[in-house]
C-alpha cells in the first residue's frame, strides 16, 4: 500500500484521526440533547465517558448505539447519585449565602467551611460519573471511591477541576461558537485522565 492508499486507509490511522473531532462533535450533540431534562445529566455524563473511556482504549463501536446502551445501563443509579449531589449542593451553597448574609466572624467562619464542603463536592462530583461508567458498584461505594480518588490523586484532581471552570467559563462567554463541541473536548481529555487513573485499581485478570 502507498503512501496516498494508506492515508485513505478507512481503517488507518489518519483516517481515524480526521474522523475524531467529528466523533466529539457528535457526542458532544448527544450529551446536550440526553441532558436536556436536567433530571438525566447524571446518566448522560455516564454515558458520555463510558464511550470516550472505550475510545480511549480502542474499543470504540458505533457512537449512537453505545452512548445508548450505557445510559439506558446506568440511568436508575447514575440518576440518584445526580440527584444526590445536586441536594447536597444546593443545601451546601444555600447555607453559604446565609453566613454570609449573617456577617460577623462567626458568619464568614462557617461560609468558609461550606464553601471548602462545596469544593470538596464539586471535586466527587468530577470523579463519580466516569467511575459509574467503568466500575460496578452501589452508589455508598461509588460516591466514597470518588471521595478517595479525588483525594488521593490531588494533583490530577486539581487539573481536572480547572478544566471544568474554564470550560464553563468559555461556554458562558462563547457559546455560539464553541457549545457545539467543548463539552465533548473536555470529557475527552479529562477521559485520557480518567483512564490513567483507572489503570491502577482495574481487577486483575
Amino acid at each position: 500500500m502507498n503512501n496516498t492508499e494508506a492515508f485513505f486507509d478507512p481503517n488507518g490511522k489518519m483516517m481515524e484521526l480526521l474522523w475524531k473531532p467529528i466523533h466529539i462533535m457528535f457526542l458532544n450533540l448527544l450529551w446536550v440533547l440526553f441532558s436536556l431534562p436536567i433530571v438525566t445529566i447524571g446518566a448522560s455524563t455516564t454515558a458520555l465517558y463510558s464511550v470516550l473511556i472505550k475510545m480511549r482504549n480502542g474499543k470504540e463501536g458505533k457512537l449512537f448505539r453505545d452512548f445508548l446502551e450505557a445510559f439506558r445501563k446506568n440511568f436508575r443509579q447514575a440518576t440518584v447519585i445526580w440527584l444526590i449531589v445536586a441536594f447536597v449542593a444546593v443545601v451546601f451553597t444555600t447555607d453559604i449565602v446565609y453566613f454570609v448574609n449573617m456577617g460577623g466572624l462567626a458568619g464568614t467562619i462557617f461560609a468558609m467551611i461550606f464553601l471548602g464542603l462545596d469544593v470538596v463536592l464539586l471535586n466527587i462530583s468530577l470523579y463519580v460519573f466516569p467511575m459509574q461508567a467503568v466500575f460496578d458498584n452501589s452508589i455508598a461505594t461509588t460516591l466514597k471511591s470518588a471521595l478517595f480518588l479525588s483525594s488521593r490523586h490531588f494533583g490530577w484532581t486539581a487539573v481536572l477541576l480547572a478544566m471544568a471552570i474554564l470550560t464553563a467559563i468559555a461556554v458562558i462567554l462563547y457559546w455560539p461558537l464553541i457549545g457545539w463541541f467543548a463539552f465533548g473536548l473536555a470529557a475527552f481529555i479529562n477521559a485520557w485522565i480518567f483512564d490513567r487513573i483507572f489503570r491502577r485499581y482495574y481487577p486483575e485478570e
